[in-house]
């Protein structure tokens, strides 16, 4: 054997010995595995829309499932309309719910001129009682909407019924048939 080689060989060797305990080491890793199985049941909300009484807007839509409502409101120049019952979140659970109102979209956005010829859009909470809870008001300066920030939690009693009473206003040089979109979650918890 040449002695300039065996060095060589030498180190070769150890090579793949290291290798070979090295691939023997990370193959060595212990695993397991956990198995979840969840059921998931459709089931009615126990908070959901119930349309108001007597102010329930012509041409306003509640979902079948009272998870969904389009309501159709109108604006006057220059005036508050007030709609004193026109929608209602109800509980129908034997236990308490809270919910609380967020904005989502509203258009036309900010920016647009159509926006001056509202005044504001107001969205006040009452309880079966006609006590205020709280209010979740749209206003406006000059193109811009103001958007509300989110409201604090209610606490929905068991099986009871509250309002979501609305005032709208236009200024009073608005063009006729601007229409707001206006969508805000309720979220239940």
């Amino acid at each position: 054997m040449d002695a300039k080689k065996t060095p060589f060989m030498k180190s070769a060797a150890i090579l793949i010995l290291l290798s070979v305990i090295l691939i023997a080491s990370v193959g060595a890793v212990v695993y397991y595995s956990m198995i979840m199985q969840p059921t998931i049941t459709i089931n009615a909300a126990p908070v959901r829309f119930a349309s108001g009484g007597s102010d329930w807007p012509t041409g306003s839509v509640l979902g079948d499932n009272g998870t969904w409502v389009k309501l159709a409101f109108k604006a006057y120049p220059n005036a508050t309309l007030v709609y004193e019952d026109p929608v209602n979140v109800t509980n129908t659970d034997s236990l308490s719910h809270q919910f609380r109102l967020r904005h989502v979209s509203i258009t036309p956005a900010s920016g647009n001129q159509q926006v001056s010829n509202f005044t504001a859009v107001n969205f006040v909470v009452k309880s079966n009682a006609g006590a205020v809870q709280g209010s979740f008001n749209y206003t406006t300066t000059s193109d811009t909407w103001n958007t509300p920030s989110t409201t604090s939690w209610f606490t929905l009693p068991a099986s009871t019924k509250w309002i979501i009473y609305v005032e709208t206003k236009g200024t009073a040089k608005a063009n006729l048939n601007i229409a707001a979109n206006i969508q805000i979650a309720v979220d239940s918890q």
